[in-house]
């Protein structure tokens, strides 16, 4: 009896010191836990109620990641997000910094006006009127007010990151440079690009080529090819060009402002409700149609105007069209639909629900998609409804954006640097196509620029395409190009990976396939590019000599050594 009794007396000293440990220790830490969780959940219903009751939306920076994201940002001011009404009613982020630091806070900016838009009262479980208006009024991205036109339709709001200026006074052209505008531009320095007299022929020459190059490029062409040594500003013109009109190649230019007026905003973006999306791009809400500025503008311009039937399209709460006409091509998706991610991959990351449309869902897409860090998001294809479509810029038609391919590359070399062993950068890439427009003296070529190669010291590499290397090897291959030789063809959209400063020699196609496509692409870059022009019109092979190739590789690899491009 009294070893029992003194078990029971041990059990309620043990009850006894464990209630005591609750009281004194535990139960205030849970009610810490509780009390803060309450205050939380206080404070971001109060600002959901604010941001809902707000007339003008605005931005409360709540959200801790996206708070570390501005504290992290250096010599940049408070971004203010307003609602101008000026030149036309959008939503303006004004944050006078670096171009990286300015994309972080457009990303921030829009995570916090995603949570505000799908806690706004019109947020329900169904989809309003997608197009169902007998009138469809249609909007075309080539108009230089197309803006002010699509701020007319309350189920568009527009977002702009401004040009930022840093010289205050004016947008003339004599007072900006390139090479010191950090704020709208990854890279700062360019290079003239130069070609044989008979393509500077066709550009300089009004009407000869069907998309207007001698409008594109102000009837101006140089054959020095001295002249790519020094550095330069951008042209103000390579910024507002766009494709002309096959028609009306033949016109003296474009508008005056086009050569010496900056643009308004550095990118732009819109966000639509309750809409369907084509694999075009095309976009049709209520009564709007919006068409964007790609490959085939004018057919779908031109196309039906109202959709019947829309329940059969599938739904989906949130989507970000990239797919544009030509998207299967690795050209049009490498250059035209996959950069138009690039600036908003934060954006996009921390929001894994909403589904990227593509024009194919294949395993490049894939592998593109995860290489960028977007492996959660879903890819969609096809026509589709949507509560929320998250609609950047378009990239016109073999015309590759300045900022979006810029920021594209960087991306791509920052991961190459993290992850794929970067080689040394002393590689001469020649490329073989091994169907049509494959170099017509390819032996003689390869021969020709493989004994140049090893003259100079350097490594020479044919990137084939059958069979063709592993994209990551690709990029690591190109990554370390000092020169690019090809003729015409998809295999030059590799140059996206190539460090700026890069020389690209092109044959060229002649009329009616002349295509300048890549000398947009490579000179946004921030690299070398000379065209030679071929004696036939490239239905299937390009017929540049091999002694034309072998002299002009060995004039580009004297300028390089000499001016110590080599790093």
């Amino acid at each position: 009896m009294l070893l029992d009794e003194e078990k029971r007396r041990a059990i309620d000293l043990m009850r006894w010191s464990k209630r005591k440990l609750f009281v004194n220790y535990r139960l205030p830490w849970y009610i810490a836990i509780l009390s803060g969780f309450v205050a939380g959940t206080c404070v971001f219903y109060y600002q959901q109620k604010t941001l809902r009751n707000s007339p003008n939306p605005s931005i409360v920076w709540s959200d801790n990641a996206t708070r570390r994201i501005i504290n992290r940002i250096k010599k940049c001011a408070e971004p203010t997000w307003n609602q101008v009404q000026d030149p036309f009613p959008a939503l303006k982020l004004d944050a006078p910094c670096r171009f990286f630091d300015r994309i972080r806070l457009l990303n921030a900016a829009l995570i916090q006006m995603r949570l505000q838009l799908v806690n706004k009262e019109w947020m329900s479980k169904d989809t309003r009127n997608h197009s169902g208006d007998n009138k469809i009024n249609i909007v075309g991205a080539a108009k230089d007010n197309y803006l002010h036109q699509l701020a007319n339709f309350s189920q568009v709001t527009i977002v702009t990151l401004p040009w930022y200026e840093q010289i205050q006074q004016s947008h003339k052209t004599q007072r900006w440079s390139s090479c010191n505008d950090t704020s709208n531009l990854v890279i700062q320095d360019y290079y003239q690009w130069t070609a044989d007299e008979n393509l500077c022929k066709l550009i300089r020459t009004p009407g000869m080529t069907n998309h207007g190059y001698d409008v594109i490029y102000n009837r101006t062409c140089t054959t020095e090819v001295n002249r790519t040594i020094q550095k330069q500003s951008l042209n103000v013109l390579a910024l507002n060009a766009k494709p002309t009109d096959r028609s009306k190649s033949a016109e003296p230019g474009y508008p005056l402002h086009y050569y010496n007026t900056l643009p308004q905003n550095t990118l732009h973006f819109h966000i639509i409700r309750d809409g369907i999306v084509t694999p075009n791009s095309v976009v049709y809400s209520g009564n709007l149609k919006l068409v964007q500025l790609g490959c085939r503008y004018r057919l779908f311009l031109n196309s039906g105007g109202k959709h019947v039937n829309v329940s059969k399209f599938p739904q989906y709460e949130e989507i970000f069209p990239i797919s544009q006409y030509w998207g299967y091509g690795f050209f049009h998706n490498m250059v035209e639909n996959i950069p138009r991610l690039a600036p908003f991959i934060e954006f996009l990351r921390r929001n894994p629900q909403i589904k990227i449309l593509v024009k194919e869902r294949g395993r490049l897409t894939r592998e593109i998609l995860n290489i960028l860090g977007l492996s959660q998001n879903e890819m969609i294809s096809g026509v589709c409804r949507a509560k929320f479509i998250y609609l950047p810029r378009s990239v016109m038609c073999g015309f590759a954006g300045v900022q979006e391919t810029q920021i594209a590359s960087s991306l791509y070399h920052n991961y190459i640097k993290l992850n794929l062993s970067p080689e040394k950068r002393n590689k001469v890439i020649l490329i073989r196509r091994s169907g049509f427009r494959s170099f017509k003296y390819h032996a003689l070529i390869e021969k020709a620029v493989k004994n140049a190669t090893l003259d100079y010291k350097l490594d020479f590499v044919v990137f084939k395409d059958n069979p063709l290397p592993s994209f990551r090897e690709t990029m690591r291959m190109f990554y370390a190009a000092v020169l690019v030789v090809a003729p015409h063809g998809a295999g030059l959209s590799n140059v996206i990976f190539s460090q700026p400063g890069t020389f690209v020699i092109e044959g060229v196609c002649r009329p009616p396939r002349a295509n300048l496509c890549y000398l947009r692409l490579s000179h946004i870059l921030g690299h070398h590019w000379h065209g030679l022009l071929s004696g036939d019109g490239c239905e299937w092979e390009v017929n540049v000599a091999a002694e034309t190739i072998m002299l002009t590789v060995r004039q580009h690899l004297q300028i390089i050594t000499n001016n110590g491009s080599l790093k």
